[in-house]
């Protein structure tokens, strides 16, 4: 029987723990050591995956994931905000160091946060708006101020954080749901007027009925189910939230791996239309899929062997396709560049930008759940 993600002999995992060590080592020493640490999103998805490390390692290793989260928000103590939900994202640091620490001065910048997140525009339901300036409902949202939500309940217990967090996933899953394949589209714009399009994105995209994108965009999707499948692995058995949680990461898992090329072991920067012209694979969803395909294993949310080898597939496809080795680094490829909303030929033209900080983080992330380190 498979069990979790696990290695399958010692020459193998000595060999799989080369390319995951390698990158963690490059990405906190070379490409974004602490003291450089920007209060962004993108350097939330690595913060999120250091403090997952952090959790995971014992000893010296222990002590350098600690000495890295220290370092990257005392440089950010006196600046910590969540006045967008991209900021929110950060704070996720400060919350699990008030846990981990006890120090007053993390606790004080987490509550800060706490109080600038109630702030933050939102829909008629209680949505948080991914844009300051024009309400609207992206899936992104969800990993931003999810991980950050979660921090705080696990830091006091409080269960206004998990309700918040289970209330934000359930209005935006309302609003962007996909029926036929469980996954969800981009964005919902709630006044249809359309704005956001001065700022990022295509003019046009929310002039529908449903008021919502008409793709179905694969990073996206990919925060969303890491947030689900890393929030569930964290809460006890027995809370009701769990259990919704389960069911909406699994609903979103169903498809995927038909979903997937075989030969790359990757999915597609818009994952619905696999063999359409223009379409290309992007690695950084492919590493979100399989962690929460490789999480839903080990709570036994989903089973079977369609999904044990869909993540054997990307494990190594990763590797070999999506991973450059140059001197001393590994270089992460397919990244597809920060994105807001449009048409279909809007992805497909999108570049990669390869070596993001999330792009790095989110392969690092499977790499630990697929070894079971």
């Amino acid at each position: 029987m498979f069990l979790f993600c696990l290695a399958m002999s010692q020459t193998l995992f000595a060999q799989q723990t080369t390319w995951v060590d390698s990158l963690d080592h490059y990405a906190r020493t070379e490409f974004l050591p602490a003291e450089k640490y920007h209060w962004t999103w993108q350097n939330a998805a690595l913060l999120n995956t250091i403090k997952v490390q952090y959790e995971m390692a014992s000893g010296d290793k222990k002590e350098e994931y600690l000495i890295y989260l220290r370092k990257a928000m005392d440089r950010k103590l006196n600046r910590a905000n969540g006045r967008t939900p991209n900021a929110v994202a950060s704070g996720l640091g400060m919350a699990f160091l008030a846990r981990i620490t006890g120090e007053e001065k993390y606790k004080k910048a987490a509550e800060k946060i706490w109080e600038d997140y109630k702030e933050i525009p939102k829909t008629n339901e209680g949505g948080v708006s991914h844009l300051k300036l024009f309400k609207e409902l992206w899936d992104d949202t969800i990993f931003m101020v999810g991980c950050y939500l979660r921090e705080m309940y696990l830091l006091s217990g409080d269960t206004q954080y998990l309700d918040e967090l289970l209330h934000q996933i359930e209005v935006h899953r309302a609003k962007l749901k996909d029926d036929r394949w469980g996954l969800w589209y981009h964005g919902w714009d709630d006044d249809d007027k359309n704005r956001s399009n001065l700022i990022c994105g295509q003019k046009g995209w929310s002039d529908n009925p449903q008021k919502r994108s008409q793709e179905i965009w694969g990073r996206g999707n990919g925060w969303v189910v890491v947030t689900l499948a890393e929030t569930v692995s964290t809460l006890a058995d027995g809370l009701p939230q769990k259990k919704k949680l389960a069911t909406y990461l699994k609903e979103m898992l169903v498809h995927l791996p038909d979903l997937q090329d075989t030969t790359t072991g990757h999915w597609y920067q818009l994952p619905v239309r696999k063999d359409e012209v223009g379409n290309f694979i992007e690695s950084s969803c492919t590493a979100m899929f399989a962690y929460g395909i490789c999480i839903a294993l080990k709570e036994g949310i989903v089973a079977g062997e369609a999904y044990e080898k869909s993540v054997e597939r990307a494990f190594y496809g990763l590797r070999k396709y999506s991973i450059r080795k140059e001197q001393d680094a590994l270089i992460t490829l397919n990244v597809c560049k920060g994105t807001c909303i449009g048409d279909k030929d809007y992805y497909f033209n999108r570049k990669a930008a390869n070596e993001k900080s999330f792009g790095i983080g989110m392969f690092v992330l499977f790499g630990r759940a697929y070894l079971g380190e």
